[in-house]
Order: structure tokens, then C-alpha cells, then sequence
């Protein structure tokens, strides 16, 4: 693989935790769960693993609506070849549970992080496998931890 070809699966991976904060803070469940390959798994801190695209897709569609925004840095981004990657971002999240109607005050502030896998699919570049992890908070309540019975 030549320098070009490792610098586009780079920037085009890369683009996958920023387009998971724009569908996740616009409640676009469908082009969210979209990001996943059909057999991905993704865990989000505090939760059971979610495996496969539906199940995403549901646990993002059913939950309350609420105000978020997520804010993306440091996306790092390794090839490993032609059809596998591996990432890692930082997340910062402020959200209000109680409406989704801005300007809100923010129920807290939460900081951590994701490990990402990639892989090359028939419709392009797709999150293989998606586990995040709270590392900082201030105010709000972290999340109570979902069961398997509630996944």
C-alpha cells in the first residue's frame, strides 16, 4: 500500500466519529446506525455490548430525545491494511435530559474516550467494533448501567 492510498483510508475513517457526533446530536438514528457494519458491536460506557446495525439503531431510536452535543478531538487513525483499521478519539459530551428545545443548561459535562475498529465493506468504510469509556465528569449523573435485559 502506498502513501496515498494509507492517507485516504486514514481521512476517511478518520470522518466516522465525526459523523457519529453530527447523527447522534441531530437524533438521525438511521444514518447513525448506518456508520456500523451489519454485524458491528458498540458499547457505550456503562452499557451490555449492542451487536449488529438494528440493535444500534434501536437503542439510539427508543431512548427519550435530549439536547446533546458532542464535541470530537484527537482522532487517531491505523491502518492495518487495505480493509482494516484502528482508532482512537476523544469525546466531550453536554447534554439535557430534561428538553430537547436550546438554549438549555447543561445537566453535566462528560469526558472520555473511544476505541474504534474499521473495516472496508461493500458500502465503504464502517465502524467494526465501537467502545467508549467516561474518564472525567462534572455534574450530572453518570448513566445507570444497562442490563442485558434491557438491551
Amino acid at each position: 500500500m502506498d502513501h496515498e492510498q494509507r492517507a485516504a483510508i486514514e481521512a476517511e475513517c478518520a470522518r466516522l466519529p465525526l459523523l457519529y457526533a453530527k447523527y447522534a446530536d441531530n437524533g438521525d438514528h438511521a444514518a447513525l446506525a448506518d456508520l456500523f457494519s451489519a454485524d458491528a458491536t458498540y458499547a457505550r460506557p456503562f452499557d451490555t455490548p449492542l451487536c449488529g446495525r438494528e440493535s444500534i439503531q434501536a437503542m439510539f431510536r427508543d431512548r427519550k430525545p435530549i439536547l446533546v452535543r458532542h464535541i470530537v478531538t484527537n482522532v487517531m487513525v491505523e491502518v492495518i491494511d487495505e480493509r482494516h483499521a484502528k482508532g482512537t478519539s476523544y469525546l466531550t459530551m453536554l447534554s439535557n435530559h430534561a428538553s430537547t428545545q436550546p438554549p438549555q443548561e447543561a445537566g453535566g459535562l462528560y469526558v472520555g474516550d473511544f476505541e474504534d475498529e474499521y473495516v472496508r465493506t461493500d458500502e465503504g468504510w464502517k465502524f467494526a467494533s465501537r467502545g467508549g469509556m467516561v474518564m472525567l465528569h462534572i455534574g450530572g449523573q453518570l448513566p445507570r448501567p444497562r442490563s442485558a435485559q434491557d438491551a
